[in-house]
Formats: structure tokens, C-alpha cells, sequence
């Protein structure tokens, strides 16, 4: 599912700051040296169900004074972690309550990442 982040998609940072603040913030990196991608787990107690909040990123051909990598954020999503024992209609339905956490922490990591210029 496709979270709407207007603040956060499209935002153009170095490598280094958005590795580091993502971190922070409790998601792991995947994809290597091409195209990383940042996923956290988020838990839903109320249905033991387990989804990822994923933020893509490719490269851009731009780096920063220092010779660094800059990356653009992509459109954040959440899918399902598990389809063990599920039906096809309770594969695409996310929770409320799930989304909504889901967005406040992008909006938070929004307020970090699209300053004009992060410190490094």
C-alpha cells in the first residue's frame, strides 16, 4: 500500500545524513550499494500482525561538496510481513491504526530530512 508523503517523497539529502537518521529512527537497510531501501517493522497487537514501513531511494547524479552521494527519497509503503494462513482479502487490508502510525512516522522523518540542508 502506497503512503501519500508529499514532504518526504522526492527529497534529495546525503547518503550518510539519511543513513544515519533513518537508523535513528529504528529501520534497517537493504539493497547494498544499489538502490538502498529502509524498511522498520511496525507490530499491530491488536491483530498480531507485523508489517513493513519501506522508503525506497536511487541515487542521484549529484554529490555534495564533499564528493558524497546524495539520495532521493521514493514513495514510503507498508505491505504485510507474513501471508502465513491468510485469505486473499486479508492480505490487502492494513489496519487503520497501523496507517496511521505508519504516517506519523514519516511525517517525523520528514521534518528531519527535508530541511534545505541537513548538517553533516
Amino acid at each position: 500500500m502506497r503512503l501519500k508523503n508529499k514532504t518526504l517523497t522526492g527529497v534529495v539529502q546525503p547518503l550518510s545524513y539519511v543513513d544515519k537518521m533513518l537508523r535513528q529512527q529504528g529501520f534497517h537497510r537493504s539493497g547494498g550499494d544499489s538502490m538502498p531501501t529502509y524498511d522498520v517493522v511496525m507490530y499491530d497487537s491488536a491483530s498480531s500482525s507485523a508489517y513493513f514501513l519501506r522508503i525506497p531511494t536511487n541515487y542521484t547524479s549529484t554529490t555534495t561538496g564533499k564528493g558524497e552521494l546524495n539520495v532521493k527519497l521514493g514513495h514510503p509503503y507498508l505491505e504485510a510481513k507474513f501471508y502465513m494462513n491468510t485469505s486473499s482479502e486479508e492480505i490487502f487490508f492494513i489496519p487503520k491504526a497501523v496507517r496511521e502510525a505508519a504516517e506519523h512516522k514519516l511525517a517525523e522523518i520528514a521534518d528531519y530530512l527535508s530541511a534545505p540542508s541537513a548538517p553533516s
